[in-house]
């Protein structure tokens, strides 16, 4: 089981397997949160309620079909009796009169018949009118077999047994047929009686409660696993023939989840043979929260397993059979190796890789819309890189394909787009009330909230805060950059404006603003958006004075993580307060102050790039804080002086520079 989030490239995992594997093994893929398991062309899933298909027993036509295919490399084509002879059970229909309307046969049930049994010619038959008048020749057959619709109620055994007669006898030779039939004798899915009981009993139990049903779908998944075997007698496992390969994407949709469940359990409980077993291989995804990048030494992931691939005895539970790792996030050669010769500007690379935050798939569509601009010698700079035209679309910015193609849901994607600023959830509900503009109602933040959690988009906390709301460093790049584009567009760039001021009012509960002695860090992170540097300088110069070296750390720190506002935002009206414990003019503290935080702010944004001239430069400031400092707060300071820099030409940005155990608010 390989897992990620959004974006890391899981699906394009199965699809480089299924390439590779095309002409060698059998194969089956299927996107099990798609209606069509991502086969255009396919009949949309059954729903739970129709007594004659599932959802289950849909995915097993599905699977059932693509491992009949032959590659050109294998041996003879997998055959599967078993599996066909209880579809067959499952997918009739009990025809009942009138006096019986609860279980009257119902006309999706006849319609959902003749397209399964349609299903179970694509093997043979490229002709799809071909099949589909087979399959309704064969539902006549079968209905004149046990009388008409509109006459007295025909057995459930009747049906199987005409069924089995009619159309097993077709798609199978006589020796598979009888192989199959003998299976389900010593299946026990009743305790008496022959195969045709048996399968009646299965038939049964697929139009019972909830619970029986999932029974008939293990008895289905332990057919499907048995056919495989069968395939495989002493010669094909002495020669080393492949197992076929399930590649089952999305498994943590409700049919992924069901079905795995089942196979899983199946796969366990089943009594091994006389002789081994052999079991297909099962490749499969599931969305989930993806790790934040380790720091210090590898994480287990596809690249490096916490344990051993294999188990020297077999697994004490179900759950055992599945090994599930994350997929290993990309590292920087990995991002140049998808250029492909093209040689992008200087540090292109390491920009991509710290924007996607390793995820293939935000990091391939980066690297597409670089490339694509490089081969038409098309100018280029890094810090536009998120408004290059996408190369699926290029009548778009790649940073607006990307978060459709992330967020799908239109008005998920409107929210989040201006939630993202927030800093907690107070913060955003403060939002809400007035944006997004249009915006349907409800409860929109715990939807918001919801929809991040549901598709597993992880949270990477800042020091010192609750949040932000927006938790996901990638995701959070890409809504902040659709915001500040719109906004700018805006007469005044009037929308990012209000949404700051709305979100620094929540840390401002005495309406002082700028008269306050000592405004919330927070307060002063929305003051900077909003480009009012000067007020915050004047700030964090009266909280130097404080001598609270960590704390002071920890606030420059959430202070720069604020995003740039749009050129379009007008300056803020002039400031002419003085700074309240600046001695004279030309304070040496108070321009160490102003410097640094212009030069951490403007090195954390996110298409910012490391210059060496701006961080020698942090590094002189940070000096002369320790230099005018008293003994504790100078060591604080000095180490930052010495520490920082590495870490900013290490890409490292604020809110995540060293603070040595400082709080901000």
């Amino acid at each position: 089981m390989c897992t990620g989030g959004r974006g890391t490239g899981k699906s394009a995992v199965l699809t480089a397997l299924a390439e590779q594997y095309a002409q060698r093994l059998p194969q089956a893929h299927a996107d099990l949160a798609a209606s069509d398991f991502g086969q255009p062309g396919l009949a949309a899933l059954a729903e739970d309620e129709t007594a004659n298909a599932s959802r289950t027993s849909d995915l097993l036509f599905h699977l059932q079909y693509r491992l009949s295919r032959k590659p050109a490399e294998f041996g003879r084509k997998l055959s599967f009796p078993r599996l066909t002879q209880g579809l067959l059970a499952v997918s009739g229909w009990q025809v009942e009169g009138d006096d019986n309307p609860g279980q009257a046969v119902r006309p999706e049930e006849l319609a959902a018949a003749k397209r399964r049994l349609a299903e179970l010619l694509r093997a043979s038959q490229p002709d799809q009118q071909q099949r589909r008048d087979k399959a309704a020749v064969w539902v006549d057959q079968v209905v004149q077999s046990v009388g008409p619709l509109t006459g007295l109620p025909a057995a459930m055994d009747a049906m199987v047994q005409a069924m089995m007669r009619i159309v097993a006898t077709e798609l199978f030779s006589s020796r598979a047929h009888r192989g199959g039939l003998a299976w389900w004798t010593g299946r026990r899915v009743t305790q008496q009686g022959d195969a045709y009981d048996q399968l009646t009993e299965l038939a049964l139990k697929f139009r019972g409660d909830p619970e029986d049903r999932r029974l008939a779908e293990r008895h289905l998944i332990a057919a499907l696993l048995a056919d495989i075997a069968d395939h495989y007698g002493f010669l094909q496992t002495a020669n080393g023939v492949p197992r076929p390969l399930l590649l089952l994407d999305n498994a943590h949709s409700p049919l992924g989840t069901v079905f795995l469940d089942e196979l899983t359990r199946v796969w366990h409980e089943e009594p091994a043979g006389p002789r081994r077993t052999v079991r297909p291989v099962v490749v499969a995804t599931a969305l989930r929260e993806t790790p934040p990048l380790p720091e210090d030494g590898p994480a287990p992931s596809t690249r490096r397993a916490s344990g051993p691939f294999w188990l020297g005895s077999r697994p004490a539970t179900a759950a055992e059979w599945m090994l599930a790792l994350p997929l290993a996030p990309l590292d920087l050669d990995e991002v140049k190796d998808m250029f492909e010769g093209v040689h992008p500007p200087p540090g292109a690379a390491r920009l991509i890789l710290r924007l996607s935050g390793g995820r293939a798939g935000i990091a391939h569509a980066l690297v597409a819309a670089v490339a694509r601009r490089v081969r038409l010698n098309e100018a280029i700079t890094l810090d536009g890189l998120l408004d290059i035209p996408a190369t699926a679309d290029p009548g778009r910015s790649v940073s607006t394909v990307l978060l459709e193609r992330l967020i799908p849901d239109e008005v998920a994607r409107a929210r989040l787009t201006y939630y993202a600023p927030g800093l907690d959830d107070t913060a955003v509900h403060r939002l809400s009330s007035h944006y997004p503009p249009q915006d349907p109602g409800g409860v929109p933040v715990q939807e918001a909230s919801a929809h991040l959690r549901d598709n597993r988009w992880g949270r990477t906390p800042w020091p010192g805060t609750e949040g932000p709301f927006v938790g996901d460093p990638a995701l959070r790049t890409l809504l902040l950059h659709e915001l500040r584009g719109d906004a700018g567009r805006a007469p005044g760039a009037e929308p990012w404006r209000n949404i700051h001021l709305r979100l620094r009012s929540l840390y401002d509960p005495d309406g002082q603003g700028s008269a306050a002695r000592r405004p919330d860090t927070r307060y002063l992170h929305h003051s900077l958006a909003l480009g009012e540097r000067d007020l915050v300088v004047r700030s964090l110069h009266h909280r130097f004075t404080e001598r609270d070296a960590p704390g002071w750390l920890a606030a420059v720190n959430l202070v720069c993580a604020a995003p740039r506002p749009p050129d379009s935002l007008p300056a803020p009206s002039g400031d002419a307060a003085a700074c309240p414990v600046c001695t004279a003019g030309g304070d040496p503290v108070h321009q160490a102050v102003e410097l640094l935080v212009s030069q951490v702010w403007e090195l954390s944004q996110p298409l910012a790039t490391p210059r060496a001239a701006t961080i020698n430069s942090i590094g002189l400031q940070l000096l002369t804080l320790a230099q005018n400092s008293g003994p504790d707060a100078q060591k604080i300071f000095f180490r930052a002086h010495e520490e920082w820099p590495r870490e900013l030409h290490r890409w490292t940005q604020a809110p995540h520079l060293q603070t040595y155990g400082g709080s901000a608010p």
